[in-house]
């Protein structure tokens, strides 16, 4: 009895650190998220000035027109590359089936494709594996 006894407090203690682990986990992603936002509106507000000093360079200073580049993390909000959905191999599978491998990768910005010579990882193997 001593055996289920040393057991089932030593489960108990396993529990409750696994706990106290997904909890600080929580509390640490949820203290870089606030770090982020911060850093990322701040540096949003420094784009804009650049943005704004380029525009009067180019009309008053050169007198040529301006158009404001399309700059695709402007419009972000929040770490990129968020959490992906997990899917089973079935589904990965069925999905590179269907829409081949460019549709299962996604779009990147402006629907650009990646450089020739670099293809891109799979997600969740490292090449040093």
């Amino acid at each position: 009895q001593s055996l289920e006894s040393e057991l089932e407090r030593v489960a108990g203690q396993f529990q409750e650190t696994r706990g106290r682990m997904r909890q600080l986990a929580r509390g640490r992603a949820e203290k870089f998220r606030r770090v982020w936002l911060a850093n990322e509106e701040e540096a949003k507000g420094l784009i804009r000035e650049a943005l704004d000093a380029d525009r009067i360079i180019h009309v008053q200073q050169l007198g040529i027109p301006w158009e404001e580049p399309r700059l695709w993390f402007m419009d972000n909000v929040g770490p990129l590359g968020g959490r992906r959905e997990k899917k089973d191999a079935m589904e990965v599978a069925a999905e590179l089936l269907e829409g081949g491998i460019r549709k299962f990768l996604g779009n990147f910005p402006h629907g650009r494709s990646p450089p020739p010579h670099r293809v891109p990882p799979i997600l969740g193997i490292s090449r040093w594996d």
